[in-house]
């Protein structure tokens, strides 16, 4: 039998519809990925194994660690099931049981009762110089370093940390698609607003063509677009330092092979040094009016350039 990895996921995120609300749902702290059993199964989707255990979290007291393997949910079997089905039943309720059957590396096999905690706050790193916090209800991913593994063609030296809303993953969710992530790179790089749409184009086709590798479609690169525009802010600033602002759309495609269109914003800041260059990025289906940039600017201005 033969496993390769077919999706990850860090599940901090939030439940799918008909589970834990937003003020009552939990996490036990893990992320996992899928894989892919091209021996066996139909849908070739196998078991998840874990990519990590928070430190802290419910998980790894129990001791469960990186490279443990994950077989069956509540004594749902897991392997041939959806990714997505998997995660609505790992979240849940603050306080509820969650029952995982374990494989150890070395054969051995458990079933652990892990009991969900409210979702702490993502920070980043404190060897970071600068700082920023993130509701932990959000999804995050591992920290991605330049040249980024979907795109080679962006050459900054960095890297980038992403965020995704709670119901990212859901279509019928306003929040469907809505995420944000920091760049932090090498030098100075105070974006025109062609230069960052022509890099905001070179990223999100790479992004098509991972999700095209990944969920079985093949992306038309070209309807892949980008549109900003310098906005006329009095004193626009970022992380407490002044800074470019822009808005504008994306047209991506989505993990159902679908494009969808996003409203767009964007700060650059220089953080007042020579050597660093700051990106705030953000990305919703709703309308600049709408309640989830009242979230996303309030994660943007928890930024600062300097502890």
């Amino acid at each position: 039998m033969r496993f390769l990895f077919l999706v990850s996921l860090i599940l901090l995120a939030s439940p799918g519809p008909g589970c834990a609300t937003d003020d009552n749902r939990g996490t036990v702290g893990i992320s996992i990925a899928q894989l892919f059993d091209d021996d066996q199964l139909p849908s070739h989707r196998g078991p998840i194994v874990i990519l990590q255990a928070i430190e802290g979290l419910a998980a790894a007291k129990a001791g469960i660690r990186s490279g443990d393997f994950v077989i069956a949910v509540d004594g749902v079997p897991v392997p041939g099931r959806e990714l997505s089905a998997i995660v609505q039943q790992i979240h849940g309720p603050v306080g509820a049981t969650l029952r995982l059957t374990v494989v150890k590396p070395d054969g051995s096999q458990s079933e652990i009762a892990l009991v969900r905690v409210p979702f702490p706050p993502h920070v980043n790193p404190a060897s970071d110089p600068f700082s920023y916090t993130v509701p932990g209800s959000w999804a995050a991913d591992l920290r991605y370093h330049f040249p980024l593994p979907w795109t080679s063609k962006l050459t900054y030296h960095g890297f980038e940390d992403i965020f995704f809303s709670p119901n990212f993953r859901e279509t019928d969710s306003p929040e469907y698609h809505s995420f944000l992530f920091f760049f932090w790179l090498d030098g100075k790089h105070l974006l025109s607003a062609e230069q960052l749409q022509a890099d905001v184009l070179t990223y999100f086709r790479g992004i098509a063509e991972e999700r095209g590798r990944n969920y079985g479609f093949t992306p038309d690169l070209s309807k892949v677009s980008a549109t900003y525009k310098e906005d006329s802010l009095a004193s626009p600033t970022f992380g407490s330092a002044p800074a470019h602002a822009f808005s504008g759309q994306v047209t991506i495609w989505d993990t159902h092979g679908k494009t969808i269109t996003l409203n767009s914003e964007v700060r650059i800041s220089d953080c007042e040094t020579p050597d660093h260059t700051a990106f705030f990025f953000a990305q919703s289906l709703e309308p600049r009016d709408g309640d989830m940039w009242k979230r996303i600017d309030a994660i943007r201005d928890t930024f600062r350039c300097k502890r």
